[in-house]
């Protein structure tokens, strides 16, 4: 039986969606754990367990935008549920321009049931190997409260980081490190504690 869980998959994607550009602060990428399809309380409320933004406009502007959409699983009972109820993961890869299903062992999906159009992220070593490619394709307008709700889940995401792994150092001209979270010198006693052996700095 696998020893992983969903948050290992999940520290995982974060990693390989972070992409500090040289010389600036800027991540490449918007994380988002546990994005809920729908605002407040409505019924059939279904959750994303991953969604990455990309940032990058790409040539002419605008092109390269992309929403990536992430199904994490960690066993094969939790795989065959979820096809029995492709209404959970329609709900949200109508909008995305990139699907993914993100497992902890490649025995977990059989041949012939990875749905079309989805790519296939394995755990290898200490990262996520993509077995089958995501292609992009045309989505659908995301709509309003489902941009709310990225958002709001990229405010926790961000703010939950920190408990998981150190902010990114950040690479600026002349052999400047800094903190990618704050701009302060790197390593930054708040947002990469696990330099000074996991103890932050005080607010003050």
């Amino acid at each position: 039986m696998s020893s992983f869980t969903e948050r290992d998959l999940l520290n995982r994607l974060g990693v390989r969606y972070s992409n500090i550009r040289r010389g600036t602060l800027a991540d490449r990428w918007v994380r988002a754990e546990h994005v809920r399809r729908r605002l407040g309380h409505a019924s059939m409320n279904y959750v994303a367990d991953f969604i990455a933004l990309d940032k990058y406009p790409g040539i002419p502007y605008g092109t390269a935008l992309a929403m990536h959409w992430f199904e994490v699983k960690v066993s094969r009972s939790d795989w065959l549920a979820e096809l029995r109820q492709p209404e959970k993961s329609e709900a949200f890869t109508r909008f995305a321009n990139h699907a993914w299903l993100v497992v902890s062992d490649a025995s977990i999906v059989k041949p012939g049931e990875l749905p079309d159009g989805w790519g296939l992220l394995v755990a290898a070593g200490a990262g996520l190997r993509a077995k089958v490619a995501a292609p992009r394709v045309d989505a659908e307008p995301v709509p309003f409260d489902l941009t709310i709700s990225i958002a709001a889940a990229a405010q926790r995401t961000g703010a939950r980081e920190l408990a998981h792994r150190d902010a990114a150092t950040a690479h600026i001209d002349y052999g400047v490190k800094k903190c990618s979270a704050c701009g302060k010198s790197a390593p930054c006693r708040w947002h990469q504690p696990r330099a000074f052996g996991g103890h932050r700095a005080s607010l003050e």
